[in-house]
């Protein structure tokens, strides 16, 4: 008789072992799933963030305060701003109008992007304008890639490109440094890049 209860009593035990091991199984996959999805979920709310720039926000994507200092004079080369991805050009009077399109000179940011296939296009400060029929103006961004060509205000007069090079809205601050602002970009060309530059005389 003991010994039918003792053999009941284990099999019992042995259920109930059987059933805590699929408990804690159960349990093991929930936390798993949960942890996996918790960094999925983590993953892509950081890559949200990251690329809409609401963590943070530095460099391009964002306003762009230029010092005073690191402004070019009238006339200077373009000077690059990695950050922002463009170059800042300070006209001189109608230097960069080269189709005549009622510029009257200072700052302008290009988009360093070519409106073609998106190379970045450099400045070069001995390029002869000659080569795409304006003789005697030196100096014009010229496109690695495919050879579209624009003046120092960015007006395309050569090669595949659609349009002139693209800009952001220049403001001047009290202290006499910029602020160009990279969360928007102005399509190239129409008003004409010469009558977008902002007068500056700090």
């Amino acid at each position: 008789m003991a010994s039918r209860e003792q053999e009941q009593a284990g099999k019992i035990e042995q259920a109930r072992q059987r059933e805590a091991r699929k408990v804690t199984r159960r349990s093991f996959l929930r936390v798993s799933t949960f942890a996996g999805l918790t960094l999925f979920v983590g993953a892509m709310t950081a890559g949200f963030l990251g690329f809409f720039n609401l963590r943070s926000p530095k460099g391009f994507g964002r306003p762009i305060t230029i010092p005073k200092a690191q402004i070019p004079k009238p006339g200077d080369d373009p000077v690059r701003i990695s950050d922002g991805r463009f170059w800042l050009v300070n006209l001189d009077g109608r230097e960069g109008d080269v189709l005549e399109q009622g510029g009257d000179g200072g700052l302008v940011a290009l988009y360093w992007k070519c409106p073609h296939l998106g190379c970045t296009v450099p400045w070069s400060s001995t390029y002869d304008g000659a080569a795409v029929n304006f003789p005697g103006v030196t100096g014009w961004f010229r496109c690695p890639c495919h050879g579209s060509t624009y003046s120092k205000a960015g007006v395309r007069v050569f090669g595949p490109a659609p349009r002139s090079m693209d800009t952001f809205l220049v403001t001047e601050n009290a202290d006499g440094s910029v602020t160009v602002n990279t969360r928007g970009i102005t399509l190239g060309g129409d008003p004409p890049n010469p009558t977008r530059a902002l007068p500056y005389s700090s």
